[in-house]
């Protein structure tokens, strides 16, 4: 199964010399898994922030005549706010726990 193993990377030329890449070696345990998703979780969570932050904006500055759409814009404002705060929480309590624990997952 070694030889269909998408995590597999061929260097040299001959199949069973080849070892494992430092992909396969990360994505071997939970916590190399864990850390690989919040690659790309953070940057996702950044992006949906600015997209609300945009739509909330927008949505404010479109409603400016009415009262209702006015506080729908405040409200999504303050609720990517929020939801970025907790974010940006979990992840510096992920970074003690990390410390004070000395289990590595985040990568660090």
């Amino acid at each position: 199964f070694d030889k269909l193993n998408p995590l597999k990377i061929a260097g040299p030329e001959d199949i069973q010399q080849m070892g494992a890449s430092p992909v396969a070696d990360q994505l071997s345990t939970p916590g190399g898994v864990f850390t690989r998703l919040l690659q790309y979780a953070f940057p996702l969570a950044g992006l949906v922030l600015f997209v609300m932050l945009v739509w909330g904006g927008f949505e404010m500055l479109m409603g400016a005549a009415t009262p209702k759409s006015k506080d729908a814009g405040k409200q999504r404002i303050t609720s990517a706010l929020v939801g970025f705060l907790l974010l940006f929480a979990s992840y510096w309590i992920a970074q003690l726990i990390q410390i004070i624990f000395d289990i590595r997952f985040l990568g660090i």
